[in-house]
């Protein structure tokens, strides 16, 4: 058996043995969806750490991983992250081979596009629309399957259904005279989609509402630490998630 197929066969297992139960989440649990309404020309890099509230503040499985870039033209801001759990971004780093990442590492997509409607500038008071979409994409999407039975692919599609999740809100932020901090707030409803749902399963589209509230402190202009509690219905229950960041660049998305 050549190593494709080793890989292949391994990919396959795990996403059996796994089942339902690895269903790809299109947003990483414990980040909040930063959404500062105050956009300006420019571009910004990013980096982000959060996990869920009920796991505390020590660092571990739970913990997020985020990086990103967000560029900005006038009113419009557009953003664009990747992040995956502090597991998966240890193993992704660590060099293991495709047959070791297995289809619990998974990496998130996503981008953001904010209309900033009134304020910025001069003016302390921000409000902004906002709308985005992130999906998922685990190890198995990148193996070679084409060669092993229908039946087998078909199993691994089912087992590894993907979620497509659209968070659509408003953002408003305030701007005090206290070393350039700002304070936003933003209430969104999250909708999800179920693609390639799998057999016999309910996947019909759903809608959660959710908040996230967050301050953002600049330094010198370039460098700005972040901080964001989001929290809300995911799935009927109530989870909420805390995370902190920094940005480097001018202008942009904070």
């Amino acid at each position: 058996m050549s190593r494709l197929h080793r890989t292949a066969a391994s990919l396959v297992v795990a996403a059996l043995v796994g089942g339902v139960a690895a269903t790809a989440r299109a947003q990483i649990a414990g980040m909040p969806l930063f959404t500062n309404p105050r956009v300006g020309t420019g571009i910004r890099v990013l980096a982000d750490i959060g996990q869920p509230t009920d796991k505390g503040t020590s660092l571990g499985d739970a913990t997020v991983v985020q990086g990103g870039v967000s560029l900005a033209l006038g009113p419009v801001g557009i953003g664009a992250n990747v992040g995956m759990t502090r597991n998966a971004f240890n193993t992704v780093t660590s060099g293991s081979s495709s047959a070791n990442l297995g289809t619990e590492t998974k990496v998130t997509a996503s981008a953001l596009l904010q209309l900033r409607v009134m304020g910025g500038g001069l003016n302390p008071l921000s409000l902004s629309l906002f709308g985005g979409a992130s999906y998922d994409v685990s190890a198995y999407d990148f193996a070679n399957l084409s060669s092993l039975p229908q039946a087998i692919q078909d199993s691994v599609k089912s087992a590894n259904p993907k979620t497509l999740l659209i968070p659509a809100g408003v953002a408003v932020g305030l701007k005090l005279p206290i070393l350039g901090l700002s304070v936003w707030g933003a209430p969104r409803l999250n909708f999800t989609k179920v693609i390639d749902c799998p057999s016999g399963a309910t996947c019909s589209a759903k809608s959660d509402f959710r908040w996230a509230a967050g301050v953002d402190l600049p330094i010198l202009g370039i460098l700005s630490i972040r901080g964001a509690y989001d929290s809300g219905k995911i799935a009927g229950q109530t989870v909420s998630y805390w995370g902190l960041g920094a940005s480097i660049g001018l202008g942009g998305m904070r």
